[in-house]
């Protein structure tokens, strides 16, 4: 028999619960949505699969049965609200400050690889240094890369930036000792994607900001449009900013000179409503 699955190992409380129902079918073949239902006291049969399937949330009335047949106890009991509020909150600031009980409840609990990887997703300049490995000046030294980053961040940061980096797997060392990309990627829980990318946007937008207010013309491209368009023709303006992206990447990635690189941008691209939309 398979053992519980490890609360803890999970950022979305629905692929836990969808886990714990393959569970417990596994080792009572009789047990059923009807089952869970009539043991949390739910009227809904279906109650459990409309959860699992996001059709419908877990409200804070019912929050105790699920604990109560989840068979979730102290700390387990705990994180699993948690994972409930971060999941079902709209504000996106709030939803933040969910995000980061969650990282640190992984980090109290021991799971040091995932404590890692939100390490990486909540703080911009670990991609940055990510990729100023890259420039061919590039030096191993926590000093030399605060200065590349104009004193954004403090050597310590650069030296555990490069550890949680290695320790994940998204630097590697060559064999003669120098760090080097890998094709490793972290993959996240929709919710954890979600913000994650608020983060790093909120973070990066400041960056950009500062850049507008210090940083000379010759080494920074700036603009912006507003304009008023229909309601329809959103997906066609996503489409071209798409095509751009691609486009960027695939000039930068195939470029005849690849190792001479010695600067590090950010392209940040916004397509964001001023309006409230009509009602539809």
């Amino acid at each position: 028999m398979k053992p519980k699955p490890n609360i803890f190992l999970y950022d979305d409380y629905r692929s836990y619960i969808k886990d714990w129902f393959a569970w417990k079918k596994g080792s009572d073949q009789g047990y059923s949505y009807r089952e869970f239902s009539k043991q949390a006291g739910f009227k809904s049969p279906n109650q459990l699969l409309l959860v699992i399937q996001n059709k419908r949330g877990i409200s804070q009335n019912s929050l105790k049965e699920y604990v109560k047949v989840l068979g979730l106890k102290h700390a387990e009991k705990k994180y699993f609200q948690l994972l409930v509020d971060f999941s079902q909150e709209k504000n996106l600031t709030k939803k933040k400050n969910f995000f980061k009980e969650v990282s640190d409840y992984r980090k109290k609990k021991g799971h040091h690889l995932q404590a890692k990887e939100y390490e990486y997703l909540t703080n911009w300049y670990y991609a940055a240094i990510r990729e100023l490995v890259m420039l061919k000046d590039f030096q191993e030294d926590p000093t030399w890369i605060a200065k590349k980053l104009h004193g954004l961040v403090t050597a310590a940061q650069a030296h555990q930036a490069i550890e949680t980096l290695l320790e994940i797997k998204l630097l590697e060392r060559d064999n003669s000792g120098n760090l080097c990309h890998t094709d490793q990627y972290i993959t996240t829980g929709n919710e954890t994607q979600e913000v994650a990318a608020f983060l790093y946007h909120e973070q990066m937008s400041q960056i950009t900001l500062e850049a507008l207010k210090s940083k000379d013309t010759s080494r920074r491209n700036i603009t912006a449009l507003t304009f008023s368009v229909r309601k329809e023709d959103y997906d066609s303006i996503v489409g071209e900013l798409n095509k751009l992206r691609k486009r960027i990447i695939n000039f930068v990635q195939h470029r005849l000179v690849q190792d001479e690189d010695d600067m590090l941008y950010q392209l940040n691209l916004q397509f964001v409503p001023l309006s409230v939309p009509p009602k539809e």
